[in-house]
């Protein structure tokens, strides 16, 4: 391996260090856990064997703006992170199988995803991707799945859309009827305050596999004014949805919630969900943590895999049987 690519490997990977005292989310600083050290190779090693062979990561974005420009509504402008480096970050915890997710900077242009997709082969690789659904045919779908495509993504929070309950459900229905016969998921990324909209909605959608993103992101400022998990708005209803038998929940980007990894609200919103129904709940690294790219997501990962031990959770489950299930991805 060249020298420039193990510097590359060594930033994506951080070492495990002993967290900080907790302060409230609203005084740590976004940058709080920014790298200031690579990682050792004990550390990196000590991470790799919690992770059960078969893993899938179920939420990575490949992004490549040299190959694939961005769309031209892209809220961000990213630095290349490519399908190489990506399986090089993974193959370092001894995880092969991704699914990757289409990033709100390339809108409906699918290329870049469905090229890395292409690049893992179906073994290896999932996708879940954007479409217009009052355009896209059936064939193209067909096309997808064939590929390895196994979902939608209806993303509202990346770009900072409030939903409103009737267009959602409009919305929803429609992409529900689309990828129906494909078996396909419908992956929603939206603030857990709007989780209430979707009481009504998901039970009308029948079978369809529905995916919230990262437990629902509540507002630094829902966690940081709450008192306890039940009251931060939404909450009650997630754990409502996920005992659903259509509904799974990604246990992904607790970064993106709080920069200190042992926020008691986040550690008692995940070990809640995993109470729930542990069999609905999905393991994902969220990499290359776009607009948060420093961040030690190795911290976050030893506390995800802490709190599933302690609800006697088996790591297999989360990170190998319910993706499998979620993606259509058994052996």
């Amino acid at each position: 391996m060249r020298k420039y690519d193990v510097h590359l490997l060594l930033r994506q990977i951080y070492s495990a260090r002993t967290p900080r005292p907790y302060r409230k989310a609203a005084t740590i600083p976004s940058r709080a856990l920014s790298t200031q050290h690579g990682p050792s190779a004990g550390s990196i090693a000590r991470l790799a064997t919690r992770i059960p062979r078969g893993t899938w990561d179920t939420h990575m974005h490949v992004v490549d703006p040299r190959a694939f420009p961005l769309s031209k509504d892209a809220q961000y402008q990213p630095s290349p992170h490519t399908i190489v480096e990506a399986q090089k970050f993974l193959s370092s915890l001894g995880i092969f199988k991704m699914v990757i997710v289409q990033p709100s900077i390339y809108g409906h242009d699918n290329a870049c995803t469905i090229d890395g997709l292409k690049r893992l082969g179906v073994e290896n690789g999932r996708a879940v991707i954007q479409f217009d659904v009052d355009t896209t045919s059936t064939e193209q779908l067909r096309e997808w799945h064939e590929l390895g495509v196994r979902g939608v993504r209806l993303n509202y929070k990346s770009v900072g859309a409030k939903p409103e309950k009737i267009s959602l459900a409009t919305q929803m229905h429609k992409y529900a009827t689309a990828v129906r016969p494909f078996g396909w998921v419908v992956e929603l990324y939206i603030a857990m305050e709007d989780i209430p909209l979707l009481e009504t909605i998901v039970p009308d959608l029948g079978d369809v596999k529905i995916c919230i993103d990262h437990f629902g992101r509540p507002s630094t400022e829902s966690l940081s004014t709450a008192q306890t998990n039940e009251l931060l708005p939404g909450f009650s209803c997630l754990t409502q949805l996920v005992k659903l038998d259509n509904v799974w929940v990604k246990l992904s980007a607790a970064y993106r919630l709080d920069p200190h990894p042992q926020h008691p609200h986040v550690q008692s919103l995940v070990r809640s969900i995993l109470r729930t129904r542990p069999d609905r709940c999905v393991f994902a690294t969220d990499w290359p943590h776009t607009r948060a790219e420093d961040v030690d997501v190795t911290l976050y990962l030893q506390e995800l895999f802490n709190w599933c031990e302690a609800e006697k959770v088996p790591l297999r489950k989360v990170l190998v049987e319910n993706a499998e299930e979620l993606f259509d991805a058994r052996p």
